[in-house]
């Protein structure tokens, strides 16, 4: 009975520690405990961003909090959303991770193992936002409705069409110093395929007026409040969709005079190694044979010819 309840603390105690969600030491610094984080407010948007769990870590220094949420990509959008008012904001593939304290630099905690973590990955929309003039904690990620009225107000729902797994992305720049009238907001869309980013452009110029809207293959850029119509082209003049195509397939190889006489010369080869072979092999299997009846190594079962040539 005592052996059973040893037996049963002990997988109680390794079940517990197997649902951690933080390390027992972070660098130099040891776990103190950790507790689950609820989050109410603007839970819809959460929500939207496929929120999973938080946990805070107790590390006697600072106090870290991991958010986990189902998708790498609705984590890269949740974390440019809360380091608008956490700077101490670090993305962990499908986790985000915001410090108090004398916090260790990010790169500490992109390095955790955490449970179920999966592999970082940035929109592709992101990778076309332009970076000259980007005002830093700027960026904004909008996964569905939620997002879009919260962070780009501006454009239609049904501009947006999300039922196409729209990507939305939005930033603000600095104006060059000839334009003292503020700062320019881009809007970035990203729809799965030209067509369709050519039926969407049609609907938002319709309905956003004295908006500048250019599109670049998939990619739709708009400019809702444009302050100086020139610095709003200048500025979705760096929104350059270049499309990459991938070859699976080895291309055939191309017939020349060098490479037929190549081919010829190494049949030619091949005959001779074959011909050297044989007389070689023959030559061989007759010495060999010379050998046996030199020695006296002749069999009895060999054949013998006999010819009777009597005259009848």
């Amino acid at each position: 009975m005592l052996r059973r309840l040893i037996v049963g603390v002990v997988f109680a105690v390794a079940a517990h520690a197997q649902s951690g969600v933080w390390p027992q030491q972070l660098g130099t610094n040891l776990l103190k405990g950790e507790q689950t984080v609820q989050v109410t407010a603007d839970r819809e948007l959460w929500d939207e961003y496929g929120f999973v769990s938080a946990t805070e870590g107790d590390y006697g220094a600072f106090k870290a909090t991991a958010y986990k949420f189902k998708a790498p990509t609705e984590g890269f959008a949740a974390a440019k959303w809360i380091a608008s008012t956490n700077p101490n904001t670090t993305a962990a593939g499908n986790y985000v991770v915001t410090c108090q304290g004398r916090c260790p630099a990010g790169s500490t905690f992109e390095q955790v193992q955490f449970p179920g973590r999966r592999h970082e990955q940035e929109p592709l929309v992101w990778a076309y936002m332009p970076s000259k003039g980007r005002i830093a904690g700027s960026g904004r990620y909008a996964v569905g409705s939620i997002g879009l009225r919260q962070f780009a107000p501006e454009i239609p729902e049904a501009a947006a069409a999300f039922q196409y797994s729209t990507e939305v992305a939005v930033a603000k720049y600095r104006t060059p110093k000839g334009d003292q009238k503020g700062d320019q907001e881009l809007i970035l869309l990203a729809f799965p395929a030209p067509q369709i980013a050519r039926q969407q452009e049609a609907e938002l110029v319709a309905k956003l007026s004295g908006a500048v809207v250019k599109r670049s293959g998939p990619l739709v850029g708009v400019v809702p409040n444009p302050h100086d119509a020139a610095a709003a082209d200048r500025l979705l003049a760096l929104v350059n969709y270049q499309a990459q195509v991938n070859w699976d397939e080895k291309p055939k190889p191309k017939v020349t005079a060098q490479g037929v006489a190549n081919m010829v010369l190494s049949i030619f080869k091949l005959a001779g190694l074959l011909i050297l072979f044989c007389l070689a092999a023959g030559l061989g299997f007759a010495g060999i044979k010379l050998a046996r009846k030199r020695l006296g190594y002749q069999s009895a079962d060999d054949a013998m010819i006999v010819l009777h040539l009597v005259d009848r």
